[in-house]
């Protein structure tokens, strides 16, 4: 009888360990290794690779390609069923205003819409020389920064497409025509830094970094983007720059447990 009792208290504390765990991925919305979560959480090695191997054999986190333990999509069981899936503004609401809080300046929320890019939400900086953003109408996706990150997101040939189906004389935008080369180098240093820097007009220059926000399923939600006077904003500043990616990795961890809704 005393055996059993003794036996049931270590799975019990086996359970609280596992809980423990997997509690911090949900509230961290990150990705960790044994030796972190050995310090954060005063467990042993030991224990904690025991908990990260039963979550990962039940689904509820996965290994991924730097050998780091996150969130799996089983973790989506744990929800409410009969609360409907977030969408993308729904998601990316709180990170827009801690990125307004941040920077001062105007965020945007963008998604696709076959060859178009269409605004769906932003936060507006009350300061003067803000980057406006019309919410509603469709723009070309070479047309902005926010489209031009979605075509980075394509494979080649689709980009090709594009260009051909716009042709050379409609590849028009604000500042003026855009050459397919133009585009490509565009496209090809976008895919390189991993998000879009793009300036526009003069006295003042505007200044917007554009990252790719993605699904569940490898594809994207969308885009965020924050943009103001290069004067005031610069979102590759050592001061900034930091925090400003870290908000960004945030809502990826955040929207990557969920499929983009179709456009």
């Amino acid at each position: 009888m005393a055996s059993s009792e003794a036996t049931d208290r270590e799975h019990n504390k086996a359970t609280a360990r596992i809980l423990r765990v997997l509690s911090t991925y949900v509230s961290e919305a990150d990705d960790f290794g044994v030796s972190e979560l050995n310090q954060r959480l005063g467990m042993t090695k030991n224990m904690v690779h025991r908990a990260l191997t039963t979550l990962a054999e039940q689904g509820y986190l996965i290994r991924n390609k730097a050998g780091r333990y996150e969130l799996g999509y089983r973790i989506l069981e744990l929800q409410n069923l009969a609360q409907a899936e977030p969408d993308f503004r729904a998601l990316a609401a709180p990170f827009m205003r801690q990125l307004y809080e941040l920077t001062g300046e105007s965020v945007s929320l963008a998604v696709r819409a076959d060859d178009f890019t269409v605004f769906i939400d932003a936060v507006e900086t009350r300061k003067l020389g803000a980057w406006r953003t019309q919410i509603g109408p469709l723009r070309p996706l070479h047309a902005s920064a926010s489209g031009r990150v979605i075509l980075s997101s394509l494979p080649d040939a689709d980009v090709d497409s594009y260009i051909e189906r716009r042709s050379p004389m409609r590849l028009t935008r604000p500042t003026g025509v855009m050459k397919p080369a133009d585009l490509w180098r565009s496209i090809q240093n976008t895919r390189q830094r991993g998000y879009e820097i793009a300036r526009r007009g003069a006295n003042p220059v505007m200044v917007a970094a554009a990252f790719p926000i993605g699904d569940s399923e490898g594809g994207l939600h969308g885009v965020i983007a924050v943009g103001g006077p290069e004067e005031r904003f610069d979102p590759e500043s050592p001061r900034l720059a930091p925090t400003l990616h870290a908000l960004v990795d945030d809502l990826r961890a955040r929207t990557k447990l969920y499929a983009a809704e179709s456009s």
